[in-house]
């Protein structure tokens, strides 16, 4: 018996080391990690290596308030290579689960081999987050190094403040990692990505439009924001008129409905139907839209009804550069035709 239970014991006390490897109790002490909070990925020198900017600041995790090391700049042949790679450029183990942000270069959107090693890495538990931001730089972007000289060491948080401060940007919503992964595994979303500008501080330039994993058309800010409107993801948005009046469209909700030719609305079953005989429904649009003035309270009736309708004529005449992308953006792929019913009301 005695035996028998010294044998159970030493099983219990090998399970329990074991154990200890596998469920964290061999993991590195919070002191001795390092938590990037932004990320640049470039293409290197050398083909088929890629460079790896990591960029730290001061934050607060678990009670403690922690900056770790300087900006490290890691040329591996992948993020697992250099995710490895790191431990031995500094004495510290990567901690990439903080992850503001991640800036990247649009010529790797089309890098199969880069794609197919860092997305499955992603994956993993404890790396990154599926609500981290991406932003994409293009050859006349700024580059890693003076974005993070221009934000006073603080890409990660910069980025992320600029997103949340830009009401129209944080109704649309950034591009996260997760959009992007789920894009390029299924091929049958559409994404918006913003690409950096040429200045600093840090500014969106214009917009790349990601289909079936390519990026291709660009798209200047003032037609992306139509594009994610008819995608009913701006719920908020600013019209600048002719006399430099600046009209606030807020809880912007947009419905769509398919009508045949005659202008009667359809059922899902006779869309099917016509679907079958190679004809196209008609795509109609409304948008329901709430209206106000920048420092402007009370006004007539009168002038209330004109600055209305040349805040919707404005707007169809925006809608009208975009019209081709509709069937991209509303309508899967098929062919659809838009018609717009717009209704704006005064806020109180």
């Amino acid at each position: 018996m005695r035996t028998k239970r010294a044998k159970r014991l030493v099983l219990c006390g090998l399970l329990l080391f074991l154990a200890c490897f596998q469920t964290g109790c061999g993991q590195l002490e919070i002191e001795d990690r390092a938590f990037p909070l932004a990320l640049a990925i470039t293409a290197g020198k050398e083909a088929g290596m890629y460079d790896f900017s990591f960029f730290f600041e001061e934050m607060d995790t678990e009670g403690s308030s922690l900056y770790h090391k300087e900006d490290t700049v890691v040329t591996a042949a992948g993020y697992p290579q250099a995710f490895t790679l790191f431990g031995r450029v500094q004495a510290a183990g990567l901690d990439d689960s903080h992850m503001q942000v991640i800036l990247m270069s649009q010529e790797l959107l089309l890098d199969e081999d880069f794609l197919e090693s860092f997305y499955p890495y992603f994956l993993k538990e404890h790396h990154f987050s599926w609500n981290t931001m991406v932003y994409l730089l293009d050859e006349n972007s700024v580059s890693p190094k003076e974005l993070r000289e221009s934000t006073g060491g603080k890409i990660g948080t910069y980025l992320r403040d600029m997103a949340q401060s830009d009401e129209q940007e944080k109704t649309a919503g950034v591009p996260t990692l997760g959009d992007l992964y789920m894009e390029w595994k299924d091929q049958d979303q559409t994404l918006l990505l913003p690409v950096l500008a040429t200045t600093t501080p840090p500014s969106v330039d214009h917009y790349v439009l990601l289909t079936k994993g390519s990026p291709g058309v660009p798209f200047s800010v003032d037609n992306a924001r139509m594009l994610q409107l008819l995608r009913g993801n701006l719920k908020k948005m600013q019209l600048e008129l002719s006399d430099g009046t600046i009209v606030r469209l807020e809880n912007i909700r947009r419905y769509r409905a398919y009508s045949a030719p005659n202008g009667q609305r359809m059922a899902t079953r006779d869309r099917t139907e016509q679907k079958r005989e190679g004809t196209e429904p008609l795509c109609r649009m409304m948008l329901v839209i709430d209206c106000g003035l920048e420092n402007r309270v009370d006004l007539p009736d009168a002038e209330r009804e004109t600055l209305m309708l040349e805040s919707e004529r404005l707007l169809r005449e925006r809608l009208e550069q975009v019209e081709q992308w509709v069937s991209v953006m509303v309508g899967n792929g098929r062919h659809v035709i838009p018609e717009y019913e717009i209704k704006m009301s005064w806020m109180d």
